[in-house]
């Protein structure tokens, strides 16, 4: 089953600024649409993502990579099997060329990539917890709720810290929603009587932003609260560093501060109100702060260390990290590293270097829940979803219930329930849209008790960045190809390019070598994702040479009208 039809367009993020979406249409008519999140707070090795930087939306607009999509990705995909998640990030990688996805954006990569994923588990009649937990060999189960309902930093105006959390101590959804919500609400009277109807604000999250409050007095009160309820929860602080350093010491609460002086800080605070976790304590640029983290004896670091800017959802960063003992657990966020494969490959090395898995949401959200079946179906330690506050946040507190929800009528109703983990599929594929629970679901269990063991075969030939990374694999085998894709039907050609002038905000692809006679489609058993690569290094990351990789056959242009050399990035 290939793709029919690619739709892309501007939308508006829940910060009301721009950012992109896809729909995408099967060739039996279902489809699939992905909204890709932004943050405020974003790690220097983060994907870029492309925005036009003209008048429209203060320059944050992106109508180019509308354009882009129309011009350059799609009459390359149309027809394109689906269900080869890993050949297609590949290619998209290939065809923007650069070594962090500047020229055809991360945004623009990541748009198609989801929307991809979930088409293809889509058409699985699956739903998409169930496709992700079979297509990684992990075993479901419900993540920890780290709820933000005090924000601060980039996020709200008022406190240094940017992320004031708790997370219930169980993982059933529907316990550990109701018990969010009520400390919510009370939380908000007692910022109220503190900071008066500053209280009533809130931040890009949702969480509480009392104007005048201090971190102490914020932790007073969680921790005060938290002692006089019979359902316990713990208390973890996102600190987001990055945004008080000036790349020498720390504006934090009046005063100018080193990083020894916060982890002092740090270490008072988890004495008096019992830290479970510490997200970017200190800034990704400083040095000695990092090392200062890496010797800190244990006995004086009892909270877990939590990366996020440090990692950027990078594969190669989140094993430097893990082996060099500075981080304990890890944030997974799609957008920073541009594609569904990397994200899954991600996700794979932290859970080989022993870290805990958080999923998380941005600032910048729509009501997009994809990430609720990806914290669910790769059996994630945690996931982040903000304050019960505002549509994008409710959108995924709905769907950890849905999900429940849905279990539990099965096994009342006395369906077959699945006790073991899903059985691994040959050939693996990524996502769905919100299908119908399945008949046989899994149980799921704590956290704690849970291990999910990544499916091998679906990483096999993983390459991240140059060749001589540590992490680096050989070079991806010549794949041969059945049931090549027919040539796509006009009409379709014609939705794509009805403009036919060349991009002109577009980047060159640097060295992009001249794409007529070839044939894209995958191979039947996928390769590894191919990541970002400095071309002029890294030659063969050309998306012909990927093309020739994923398939050795070539065919005259006649045959391929969907790869005409008129829709390439020249």
């Amino acid at each position: 089953m290939g793709i029919k039809s690619i739709i892309p367009s501007q939308v508006l993020n829940s910060r009301g600024e721009p950012t992109v979406k896809v729909e995408m249409t099967s060739e039996n008519g279902i489809t699939a649409s992905f909204v890709v999140p932004g943050g405020a707070s974003v790690g220097e090795g983060e994907a870029i993502k492309k925005t036009d930087n003209n008048q429209s939306y203060n320059g944050k607009s992106v109508n180019n990579n509308v354009e882009i999509i129309n011009q350059v990705i799609a009459p390359k995909f149309i027809g394109y099997p689906l269900g080869h998640q890993s050949d297609f990030d590949s290619l998209l990688i290939a065809l923007d060329g650069s070594n962090n996805k500047e020229n055809l954006g991360a945004n623009t990569i990541l748009a198609m990539s989801g929307a991809y994923y979930k088409l293809s588990a889509k058409l699985s009649e699956k739903p998409l917890w169930q496709y992700i937990a079979e297509d990684q060999g992990t075993n479901p189960q419900f993540p920890r709720i780290f709820a933000n309902l005090i924000g601060g930093g980039k996020h709200a105006p008022g406190l240094d810290i940017q992320e004031f959390m708790i997370i219930p101590q169980g993982n059933n959804p529907i316990e550990s929603i109701e018990q969010i919500v009520q400390v919510y609400q009370t939380l908000k009277t007692i910022m109220m009587s503190l900071y008066g109807p500053t209280a009533k604000l809130s931040g890009d999250e949702g969480a509480i932003a009392p104007v005048g409050a201090r971190t102490e007095v914020v932790l007073e009160a969680l921790s005060n609260l938290n002692s006089k309820l019979e359902s316990k929860f713990d208390i973890a602080l996102d600190v987001a560093a990055n945004s008080f350093y000036d790349g020498k010491s720390y504006a934090f609460e009046g005063q100018s501060v080193h990083a020894n002086d916060l982890l002092t800080v740090y270490q008072d605070w988890n004495n008096k109100f019992g830290l479970y976790s510490i997200e970017d304590p200190v800034a990704e640029t400083d040095l000695e702060g990092i090392e200062l983290l890496k010797t800190m004896p244990k006995d004086k670091k009892s909270f877990m260390v939590i990366g996020d800017d440090f990692t950027v959802t990078s594969p190669p960063k989140i094993k430097e990290f893990a082996d060099n003992k500075i981080i304990d657990g890890v944030i997974i966020k799609p957008d920073q590293v541009g594609s569904i494969s990397e994200m899954f490959n991600a996700a794979r090395v932290a859970k080989e270097s022993g870290l805990k898995i958080i999923v998380s949401h941005r600032s910048g959200e729509s009501n997009d829940d994809f990430i609720v079946d990806l914290a669910y179906g790769l059996g994630a330690d945690g996931i982040k979803v903000g304050a019960p506050n505002r549509g994008e946040r409710i959108a995924k507190y709905n769907r950890l219930l849905e999900i429940q929800y849905n279990l539990d009528a099965l096994q009342s109703q006395n369906a077959p329930v699945e006790t073991s983990a899903p059985k691994p599929i040959e050939n693996p594929i990524e996502a769905s849209s919100h299908n119908p629970e399945p008949t046989e679901p899994t149980k799921p269990e704590p956290m704690q008790s849970a291990e999910h063991t990544p499916r091998e075969p679906s990483m096999r030939n993983i390459s991240f960045g140059h060749k001589d990374n540590a992490l680096a694999s050989p070079k991806a085998e010549e794949v041969h190809q059945r049931n090549p894709i027919q040539p796509s039907p006009s009409e379709e050609e014609s939705l794509h390019n009805e403009k036919n002038s060349s991009l002109e905000s577009a980047t060159p692809t640097p060295k992009e070598p001249a794409i007529s006679g070839i044939k894209v489609h995958p191979a039947d058993e996928p390769e590894g994702i191919m990541t970002q690569t400095n071309p002029q290094d890294n030659e063969p990351n050309s998306f012909d040479n990927t093309v020739q990789t994923l398939n050795p056959t070539s065919r005259t242009q006649d045959n391929n009208p969907s790869l005409d050399n008129s829709s390439a990035v020249v």
